[in-house]
C-alpha cells in the first residue's frame, strides 16, 4: 500500500508517517516546512527537539530499515505539481494534515489570519481537485485543527491561545502560560 502524508513534518503527521511505515506502507511525506519558519517567527520552540526532515528520515531508516520519501511542496499553491505527484506515485491513500494550526499564529495580525485561512482552505481544495484530476481511485483521510470546525462543543467554549496553569517544579508551584489546546 502506498500513502502520501500531507503535513508529514508536523506534530501529528510525522508519527502517522512512522506508524504507517512500520505497518509496511510505502510512505511519502509532503510538507513545505512552514511550521518551522512560523515557530522561528513566533520565537518559540517545541518542548521536544525536532530534527530536520533529512535527519528524521535517516534515523527512521537506521532503526526500521524502511525508507520514507519527502517532497517539499506547498499543497495549496502548487496544483500542477500536486497532480503530477499523485499521478507519479499513485497512492492508495492520502492522509491530509497540511494545515496551519489556527492559534496563536493566526491571532497575531490580519496578515497572519489571512495566511492561515488561505493555506488551510486552499490545501484541501487543491487536494480534492488534484485527486479528481489524477483520475485515480485515492482514499482520503482529512484531519485538521479544531479552529476549522469552530470553537464550541456541547455548549462549552474551547479556549484557544494561552491557558494559565500551575506547574509543580523542584522549587514549588509555578504559574505558567501554555499553548492550548
Amino acid at each position: 500500500m502506498r500513502v502520501l502524508v500531507l503535513g508529514g513534518d508536523g506534530f501529528c503527521g510525522w508519527p502517522t508517517a512512522l506508524h504507517l511505515s512500520a505497518k509496511g506502507w510505502d510512505v511519502t511525506v509532503v510538507d513545505n516546512l512552514s511550521r518551522r519558519n512560523i515557530d522561528n517567527e513566533l520565537e518559540v520552540q517545541s518542548l521536544t527537539p525536532i530534527r530536520t526532515m533529512g535527519e528524521r528520515i535517516k534515523a527512521w531508516k537506521a532503526v526500521s530499515g524502511r525508507d520514507i520519501g519527502f517532497v517539499n511542496m506547498t499543497v495549496g499553491k502548487e496544483f500542477d505539481r500536486l497532480v503530477a505527484l499523485i499521478r507519479d506515485l499513485a497512492p492508495d491513500s492520502v492522509v491530509h494534515f497540511a494545515e496551519q494550526r489556527a492559534a496563536p499564529y493566526s491571532m497575531k495580525s490580519a496578515r497572519h489570519k489571512l495566511y492561515t485561512v488561505d493555506n488551510n482552505i486552499n490545501a484541501t481544495n487543491h487536494l480534492l481537485a488534484a485527486i479528481v484530476e489524477s483520475g485515480l481511485d485515492v482514499h482520503l483521510a482529512h484531519l485538521g485543527t479544531m479552529g476549522v470546525y469552530g470553537y464550541t462543543t456541547a455548549g462549552l467554549r474551547i479556549p484557544e491561545g494561552y491557558l494559565k496553569v500551575t506547574v509543580d517544579t523542584d522549587f514549588g508551584p509555578t504559574e505558567q502560560e501554555i499553548l492550548f489546546p
